[in-house]
């Protein structure tokens, strides 16, 4: 009889449900996803091969999501229960037992999480084969993905979705049992009193964000403030200061706004406008909470996509510019170098397209920063090559290449984007900088210290030869070997070097005696492209998905939460039908009602990423121009189809029953 009572509750009820469990197996099937992607055999034999930690990458993000989607789920059952109240009230005038209630209850809960956990399983499995290959193409792997039923991510899966359903099963028990039959028929969410607003507050809650803006888009290697206090105690006060200072905006600013324009007649009188402001001057004291948690749900979520695509479009971009050659070998010898040729030459897929040698020498530099900079004392090591040689090289390597016609002694031009794409303050310490020159070995004359003059974007090396290359005057450059001895590069290029693994394996082993991705003497364009492709690819995946589930649970919460209002104000709505509005006029009423729910913490969302990701491209030198416009564009269509969405479920419970 029981189980009867919760099956056509469920029946009946369902499309009040349907969000809620749409968001639930959306949850089940990221979790799956990359719980089956940690234990895809083939997926760990590719990061075993590129030395990377993929599958743990995948478990880190199973853990998160874990933890967001338990306080997920626990709020959106707090909504369900306490709009249930009244439901549950009625259960024991009809006599039922609070164990029985409690049964009931159980019953709907545990159907609805077995449902939505074979469901989101089921589409996890069918769809596993399409989530791997997703993952191949953004890593650039020209690999063909099996269909593989992982057995322990569905355990894992039931697992740790059987105990959360345990968990809001038991709060479900603690709600009942704690309220009297009394309670459960009083109606908490009716709201007596006008919210009032506060210019006080407000300006305190936008002194705060303003605050916290401040903090996020420093210079942590420079700000007096990241140099003088803890990292993550600065991070934890610049969340509370932003959430509080959205909360306060939210809860006595836009009151204020709306008190305004409820004493300006000529808008207060337009249309429906009587309607809907007064509605919100009632409803915005309850929802100030829950618009300022949507607010920092929907930064978290375009602050992790937009920093994440950004990150992986600069990065694969940067891959190919610093890499010029196809392979590149430090000391290269003779014997080697024939050795090499005749590999290529006998490589049916790869044509060898021409050969280049460059000298440079690498000398330990001792440097001191301005006093303004508070930086110590440094010694480095760095690669310098000559002017002539740098410009014979680049000629050669580079489509419209530049010469440098002329440096002075002791004059030097640092190559690489990671200083030439820097911000000013990075560029005028190099400027400002002495490098003083630390010989291997005694000297009868002491060398002048060096000087950077100018950067210019491209180096003539790959990443592994040379990460910071000076060029000098050829004169200054002799003085230097004086100090150190030289050093051969061999370079080589070839056609199509972004498939050429087998070769890449058969030069590696001409020269270190075995494959080696982190080889001191060997740097491969495919070694170095695939390694930092499947790194910053997977964190892209990884990302992308997070930030699917985060954006789905900001949709459900603000659609249960005007789903409770829609019950709440059903009465209301009977009143103005009564007085004859029509449902054209509702439904206008009700968009104009729900409206501020989502621009207002839409509005704020988009501020508090910006200010994220603005300053994670100051500290990172990362350019988030085309990937967060595109990401927050996406975002907003998608916003805004769950706005029509809660308009139509709104408009349907307030006018099921008219007559």
């Amino acid at each position: 009889m029981l189980f009867k009572v919760a099956l056509t509750n469920m029946r009946k009820n369902f499309n009040q449900y349907i969000v809620y469990f749409v968001s639930l197996i959306v949850c089940v099937l990221v979790f799956f996803t990359f719980v089956s992607l940690s234990y895809n055999p083939l997926i760990d034999k590719v990061f075993k091969k590129w030395e990377l930690f993929g599958p743990a990458m995948f478990s880190a993000a199973s853990i998160i999501l874990i933890l967001f989607i338990f306080f997920f789920i626990f709020y959106s059952n707090s909504f369900f229960l306490r709009r249930r109240k009244r439901e549950i009230g009625l259960y024991s005038l009809l006599g039922l037992r609070k164990s029985q209630v409690v049964f009931v209850l159980f019953i709907e809960n545990a159907m609805l999480y077995m449902l939505a956990t074979i469901f989101g399983i089921l589409i996890g499995i069918f769809s596993s084969k399409l989530f791997a290959m997703l993952l191949f193409w953004i890593v650039g792997l020209a690999i063909d993905a099996e269909f593989i039923i992982s057995y322990r991510a569905i355990l894992d899966t039931v697992i740790v979705f059987f105990g959360i359903m345990l968990f809001t099963s038991l709060y479900a028990v603690f709600i009942i049992i704690r309220y009297n039959l009394s309670q459960l028929f009083k109606n908490e969410d009716k709201e007596e009193k006008v919210a009032k607003g506060s210019l006080v507050f407000l300006l305190i809650g936008l002194m705060l964000i303003i605050f916290g803006y401040y903090l996020a888009t420093q210079n942590i290697e420079q700000s007096p403030i990241w140099l003088t206090f803890d990292f993550f105690d600065l991070l934890l006060l610049i969340l509370c200061s932003v959430i509080l200072g959205t909360w306060l905006m939210v809860r006595f600013g836009t009151p204020y706004v709306i008190r305004k324009l409820y004493h300006h007649k000529r808008f207060f009188y337009n249309g429906t406008n009587i309607i809907g402001i007064t509605s919100l001057r009632f409803r915005l004291r309850k929802n100030a909470g829950t618009i300022a948690m949507i607010a920092v749900l929907s930064a978290t979520t375009l602050t992790i996509i937009g920093s994440m695509s950004s990150f992986y479009v600069r990065t694969i971009n940067d891959i190919a510019e610093d890499n010029p050659s196809s392979y590149q070998v430090l000391n290269i010898t003779a014997e080697n170098e024939r050795q090499i040729i005749d590999t290529i030459k006998s490589d049916k897929e790869h044509q060898l397209k021409n050969i280049m040698h460059a000298e440079m020498v690498s000398v330990t530099f001792k440097y001191k920063d301005k006093p303004k900079y508070k930086t110590k004392m440094d010694t480095l090591m760095h690669s310098v090559v000559s002017l002539s040689e740098y410009n014979r090289v680049g000629a050669k390597q580079q489509a419209g290449f530049i010469p440098i016609y002329k440096l002075s002694h002791g004059e030097a031009v640092l190559l690489g984007k990671s200083t030439y794409d820097a911000r000013k303050e990075i560029q005028d310490k190099w400027l400002t900088r002495k490098l003083e020159v630390k010989p291997d070995k005694p000297v009868d004359k002491k060398i002048d210290s060096m000087k950077v003059v100018d950067f210019r974007e491209f180096s003539i090396f790959n990443t592994g030869i040379s990460y910071e290359t000076f060029v000098v005057s050829d004169d200054y450059y002799a003085e230097l070997k004086q100090i150190t001895s030289t050093e051969l590069v061999g370079m080589f290029n070839i056609t199509n070097p972004s498939h050429s693994e087998e070769l890449d394996k058969k030069i590696q082993t001409i020269v270190d005696g075995q494959p080696s991705l982190f080889s001191e003497n060997v740097s491969s364009y495919y070694t170095n492209y695939h390694m930092i492709s499947t790194l910053v690819g997977s964190l892209l995946f990884i990302g992308i998905f997070i930030g699917v589930v985060f954006f789905l649970a900001t949709g459900s919460i603000i659609y249960f939460k005007l789903v409770t209002d829609a019950v709440t104000e059903k009465a209301k709505f009977e009143i103005l039908f009564k007085l004859g509005v029509t449902d054209k006029e509702v439904r206008k009423i009700i968009s104009k009602q729900i409206w501020p729910i989502f621009v207002i913490p839409l509005f704020f969302g988009i501020a508090h990423s910006m200010a994220a990701l603005w300053g994670i491209s100051i500290n990172l030198m990362d350019n988030i121009k085309y990937p967060v416009l595109i990401g927050t564009g996406i975002y907003i269509i998608c916003y805004t189809a769950y706005y029509f969405l809660c308009v139509n479920s709104f408009t349907k419970i307030v006018m099921a029953d008219k007559k």
